[in-house]
């Protein structure tokens, strides 16, 4: 006897309602726009599995706990131990244990390495498009290309009470080199990137002719990409050291207070309460974009009181994370070229018609 199943779609929306045809084809797996809404969309979804679904499946020993799910789970000891630095870097000056002159010297430096592995992690990760946006203009080949995958699961219970659910994983089409998601790009897409490279027009097999060049320039751009931030997340902590940022932590902790006055009413209050809250972050945004900038022109310029190679650390290291990332996306994009030359020299016209006898 054939027992039936139940499918259970487990969906997430971020969006307004949809017809019938487009809700059916956000539900598939689809190629998503490489915009910062998705990325951003993407991934909140993550880290809130990260933090509260996969371990919670993990430690029942669901059966649907996957290698997907294990590895997302990273996020969590990254953010985890970045917090825990942040904690520690400023734990002298959570209890009383120093004197008003030494605790805000303590708080000073414990502050600047707080922010320091803030902007760490934030250079480290808006450098990567210092390399993929200007692959993907030359090439036409997007290595960060976001899809939408949809999975099944092992079936749950037994019999007619079995049910199947479908759940979504936030990947890149070219997540693996070797088994990037083909299924998922049309034709058109490869004649894209055979133009791109130089190769024709309408080639008889631009899939085939192209995708050992796609291949090369997804494992080029991974190293580049990973070289390159790790500069760039240097030049962070580097940024994060300034002088400059003084004046945004006195912005902070000088922050206005609303005082409410003897029997105000709820709303009165929650009012007075809003308008000072939008104050408060309007000046303290304002004075993240002037330290900001100013910290960058401390750092370019050095300590006027520090003299040879400390003068100008500042400028060797900017000029270094800027001389490999530019370096180092060069040899992507000219590798790629350079194959793209040779299978045409290589191999007969591709545009015109042959005949094998």
């Amino acid at each position: 006897m054939i027992n039936s199943l139940n499918l259970v779609q487990n969906t997430t929306s971020f969006s307004s309602k949809k017809t019938k045809k487009e809700d059916k084809l956000k539900d598939e797996t689809r190629i998503l726009p490489n915009t910062m809404k998705t990325r951003l969309e993407q991934s909140t979804q993550k880290t809130m599995s990260a933090f509260i679904d996969y371990p919670i499946k993990g430690l029942k020993g669901d059966i649907n706990s996957n290698f997907y799910e294990f590895l997302t789970m990273g996020i969590v000891p990254y953010l985890a131990g970045s917090a825990m630095f942040m904690i520690v870097f400023n734990a002298l000056n959570l209890g009383k244990h120093l004197g008003a002159k030494d605790a805000k010297a303590s708080a000073k430096i414990g502050q600047k390495m707080a922010l320091g592995v803030v902007l760490y992690g934030i250079l480290k990760n808006v450098s990567k498009h210092f390399v993929t946006k200007p692959i993907e203009m030359a090439t036409g080949v997007d290595t960060e290309m976001p899809y939408q995958n949809k999975v099944y699961n092992l079936p749950k219970g037994a019999g007619e009470n079995a049910q199947i659910e479908a759940q979504f994983q936030q990947r890149k089409i070219f997540d693996s080199k070797e088994f990037f998601r083909k299924d998922l790009l049309d034709r058109s897409y490869y004649d894209k990137v055979a133009k791109k490279l130089g190769m024709g027009e309408n080639l008889n097999d631009s899939i085939s002719e192209t995708t050992p060049i796609i291949q090369n320039i997804v494992a080029t751009s991974n190293a580049a990409k990973s070289l390159s931030s790790y500069a760039w997340a240097a030049v962070g902590v580097g940024l994060a050291v300034q002088d400059a940022w003084l004046d945004l932590f006195s912005a902070v902790s000088n922050r206005k207070h609303y005082a409410s006055a003897k029997d105000e009413g709820f709303f009165s209050k929650l009012g007075g309460k809003l308008k000072v809250f939008g104050e408060n972050s309007w000046n303290i945004t304002k004075q993240f974009g002037k330290s900001a900038v100013k910290s960058c022109k401390q750092l370019w310029c050095g300590n006027p009181n520090s003299r040879g190679f400390m003068k100008h650390s500042g400028k060797a290291l900017i000029g270094t994370a800027a001389g490999l990332t530019l370096g180092l996306t060069a040899n992507t994009i000219l590798r790629a070229k350079n194959m793209a030359k040779n299978t045409n020299i290589n191999t007969i016209d591709k545009s015109k018609e042959s005949t094998v006898i």
